[in-house]
């Protein structure tokens, strides 16, 4: 059985994986994209367990491996009676779920006022991103917002920006920052005043 969990809903996608790894699981190897070993996949999937118990596999970005990796395990995780569980940062294409036509697909996407946000990052623009923003914040989703909005600032420092990469740089940080003090409870406002006074910086 192959289960996959995919989306840009990263926070919802996150928690369903997590109330499956909850389950009991006798037999769990965890293994990251940067870790993938194909030896020691194949030697926990197909060695026989000393208690006869069920064996499961939970891969992290398995689909963001080299193409050789993939063409490599695929054949594996289809003909295996163990549970192979696949969780993905973003959006699968429709050529890579065709890989585990079996598997049982769980899609997490964005709602479009989300997009429409993210899609008001941008220089002088503070007005309409804080129309947007606080529509989703009245929805609850606040935590996702945040999250959301330093993926869109981390891309920018990563290539092409509008924005100067020093204020990106600077909004980015302050995010993080924001993000730890509300989690710890050092915080001194309220988290979406406080992701609006970072923004509101970049964005004037």
């Amino acid at each position: 059985m192959i289960t996959i969990f995919h989306g840009d809903n990263v926070q919802d996608s996150r928690h369903s994986l997590s109330q499956l790894l909850d389950q009991n699981h006798p037999e769990l190897l965890r293994v990251d994209v940067k870790q993938i070993d194909f030896n020691q996949i194949n030697l926990f999937l197909n060695s026989a367990s000393l208690l006869n118990l069920s064996k499961t596999l939970f891969i992290n970005n398995f689909f963001s491996a080299n193409k050789s990796i993939i063409d490599k395990l695929a054949p594996l995780f289809n003909s295996t009676n163990s549970h192979i569980i696949i969780w993905q940062e973003k959006a699968l294409t429709a050529t890579q779920l065709k890989i585990f036509p079996q598997a049982k697909v769980n899609n997490f996407p964005l709602d479009n006022q989300i997009y429409a946000c993210l899609n008001q990052i941008k220089p002088h623009n503070l007005s309409r991103f804080l129309l947007v923003f606080e529509q989703n914040i009245n929805h609850g989703l606040v935590d996702l917002m945040l999250y959301l909005i330093k993926g869109n600032l981390r891309k920018q420092l990563q290539g092409y920006s509008r924005f100067d990469q020093s204020i990106v740089k600077k909004a980015y940080l302050d995010l993080i920052e924001a993000d730890y003090f509300n989690k710890t409870g050092q915080l001194s406002v309220p988290l979406p005043v406080a992701i609006q006074r970072i923004m509101a910086k970049l964005l004037v």
